[in-house]
């Protein structure tokens, strides 16, 4: 099987997110680093669209990209804003007492609550472009944060087939073009995708957020499809 080329968007992509994670630990650095920011996260971006496409090779180095200039914007707007807090609490401590309680209930509020919700509901066996048979995976997605982001950036999707993750497909037969698509916060869609089966035994799927390092899972459905 001839060997796909590596996304230059992915390679461009994880090295700039190295760039952004690095810079973003220091102070006033972090806020020259953002183009660099924005950069790694769209290159990061359309790496892993071209390699869920199946044209080309490298989605670990494009998901590596994506992740690294998340968590660079992430780390940024931490520390700014705990430099913010700082000022505010030394210009009025009775100010500070009341957004510190503020903030506790908003922190207890964000506990609570999901930033993005999932449902698994259903799976239909079709073929991909080589004949090939595709369990074509139909989720619903629902954007609980307060920006509008896509399904591949906000979730991380797994289906196992005798243990062993199955790889995405490419055909025409479903509908993959909204797993890029951004969705407002408080809005929802249906996403669907194709995964190359090894036979026709059960597969299960399971759906993580794509920055929990933890593993929980927001959705697991195992399919029959015999």
């Amino acid at each position: 099987m001839e060997k796909k080329p590596t996304s230059g968007m992915a390679v461009a992509g994880l090295v700039l997110g190295i760039i952004a994670l690095v810079s973003s630990f220091v102070p006033l650095l972090n806020l020259l680093s953002f183009p660099f920011v924005l950069l790694s996260i769209i290159f990061g971006a359309i790496g892993v669209w071209q390699t869920v496409k199946g044209s080309k090779g490298g989605k670990g180095l494009a998901i590596a990209g994506l992740v690294l200039g998340i968590l660079a914007l992430v780390v940024t707007g931490v520390m700014y804003a705990s430099a913010a807090a700082v000022a505010d609490s030394a210009a009025s401590s009775t100010a500070s007492v009341a957004e510190g309680a503020g903030e506790t209930v908003a922190a207890e509020q964000d506990e609570g609550s999901a930033a993005y919700g999932v449902t698994i509901d259903g799976c239909r066996v079709t073929e991909d472009y080589a004949g090939e048979a595709v369990a074509v995976v139909t989720y619903t997605f629902t954007n609980n944060s307060e920006v509008a982001t896509s399904f591949v950036v906000a979730l991380h999707p797994e289906v196992f087939q005798n243990g062993v993750e199955l790889n995405t497909a490419v055909g025409s037969n479903w509908d993959s073009e909204t797993y890029l698509s951004d969705v407002k916060p408080g809005s929802s869609t249906t996403v669907e995708i194709g995964y190359q089966l090894g036979d026709m035994s059960d597969i299960t799927v399971e759906v993580s957020e794509l920055l929990d390092f933890d593993g929980t899972l927001l959705a697991e459905q195992t399919f029959s499809l015999a």
